[in-house]
């Protein structure tokens, strides 16, 4: 991912010192009056001690101190009229002490705000007058160029450019440092937001996932007592009444569970009453989570539909974490609801065998998916298969599915388990529910 930096808020980090406490044009301003006044001083001291000091003269050192006051937005004009000023005096053959601190100031200047090409071209000159000036008078070399040129002027500028270089490169690095703090800012910050974007939807795809449970199981138990109320209605009225006593259990249930699940929803201080997770069931006013201790009512749930449930474990029975007690039972309620639906008539079983892991089998003896109900599909067709492969998946387990040989269909599932040192989960051994 390419972050897009922001210089404006790096360059706005150099400012610090006195930049902080003086805005920049006052500071120039400042600057600009103080090197004028300096020049105009100069300039009278030399007339006053009879150094050649033609009175035009001193306007020009005035004037090259003022020019200085644009330096930052404009360094090249600046430099450029500083130039000028002293080609000026140089041709009136003044002294050029007052001067020193402009000429310093405007190369300083262009050296640090200049643009690229600017930059380049300083430093070459500073350079050759080093090399063609500095080191020839260091050695006595030069003869009469050397002594019509102001050498010591030039050499002041060449040095004050390079020195401005030098600061230059020195803002140069510290910009790229503080270009790559706030790159891996604005990375960690897309990176929280990504996390954010992620943890939503994982919670969207889970309460996705425990609202298809809950619609598809009860919904599918409700369709089934219903057409079996019908069926017998006229011949065993007692028995009709009581598949719709259960059909409107089965509903309520169903509507306390949406209850639930929806009050995940509302922020905290909105819902009514107490909120637990709709995994949970309200028992003596406390929110206790569907586990595998549930699988027992889960199975006198789904014999009283029409679907025998035998629960079965092997193996001796340990404590399980929240979340894989929890995945047991959806996945058993799941598995269970297609059996009642595909299954025609059949018997289930659900067995556990606990061992390294936690095994789940699900199993039935009808026809499978070819003794289909009839009539429109059940809210939620299709997609249990695949909740169920999702929720072994989230705990680093495996998931199979499919006929099985000898007939029936079978739902298997293996399910890492740390065992906890809490109280063993109750087992039901051999135990069928009629």
């Amino acid at each position: 991912m390419r972050l897009k930096m922001r210089p404006v808020a790096i360059m706005s980090a150099r400012g610090t010192g006195i930049r902080n406490l003086v805005p920049a044009p006052v500071l120039d301003a400042g600057i600009a009056i103080a090197i004028a006044v300096l020049g105009v001083a100069s300039g009278f001291g030399g007339r006053a001690q009879h150094e050649h000091m033609p009175l035009a003269a001193i306007p020009l050192l005035g004037l090259m101190g003022l020019a200085l006051y644009p330096r930052r937005r404009f360094p090249a004009a600046v430099l450029a009229a500083v130039a000028a000023m002293v080609a000026a005096l140089v041709a009136m053959r003044a002294n050029l002490g007052g001067s020193f601190l402009a000429v310093l100031c405007a190369c300083y200047s262009a050296a640090v705000y200049g643009s690229r090409r600017l930059v380049i071209g300083l430093f070459s000159g500073a350079v050759a007058a080093v090399l063609l000036i500095g080191i020839p008078q260091a050695f006595g070399f030069g003869g009469d160029v050397i002594r019509a040129i102001p050498v010591p002027t030039i050499l002041a500028a060449a040095g004050a450019a390079l020195f401005g270089l030098l600061i230059k490169s020195q803002f140069s690095a510290r910009s790229a440092a503080l270009a790559v703090l706030a790159e891996r800012a604005e990375w960690a910050s897309a990176q929280r937001e990504e996390e954010a974007r992620r943890a939503t939807l994982a919670e969207r795809l889970r309460i996705a996932r425990e609202l298809h449970d809950i619609i598809a199981h009860h919904v599918s138990v409700i369709v089934i007592q219903a057409q079996g109320a019908q069926r017998v209605a006229g011949r065993e009225p007692d028995r009709a009444v009581r598949a719709m006593a259960d059909v409107e259990s089965t509903a309520r249930t169903a509507l306390e569970e949406m209850r639930r699940m929806l009050g995940l929803l509302r922020p905290p201080g909105e819902v009514d009453g107490d909120t637990v997770d709709s995994d949970t069931e309200a028992v003596g006013g406390l929110g206790v989570a569907r586990g595998i201790a549930d699988l027992g009512a889960l199975a006198a749930t789904m014999t009283a539909a029409g679907l025998p449930v035998t629960v079965r474990t092997t193996g001796e029975p340990y404590p399980v974490a929240e979340e894989v007690g929890l995945t047991v039972y959806r996945i058993s309620q799941e598995a269970l609801t297609n059996a009642l639906k595909h299954a025609g008539r059949a018997r289930a079983e659900v067995h556990l065998g606990y061992g390294e892991d936690l095994e789940l089998t699900v199993t039935d003896d009808g026809r499978g998916a070819a003794a289909g109900l009839t009539g429109p599909a059940a809210p939620g067709a299709g997609r249990g298969t695949t909740g169920m492969r999702e929720r072994a998946a989230m705990l680093g387990g495996t998931f199979t599915a499919g006929p099985r040989a000898g007939g029936g269909y079978q739902v298997r599932a293996t399910l890492p388990c740390q065992h906890d040192s809490g109280p063993a989960v109750p087992a039901q051994r051999e135990s069928e529910q009629h």
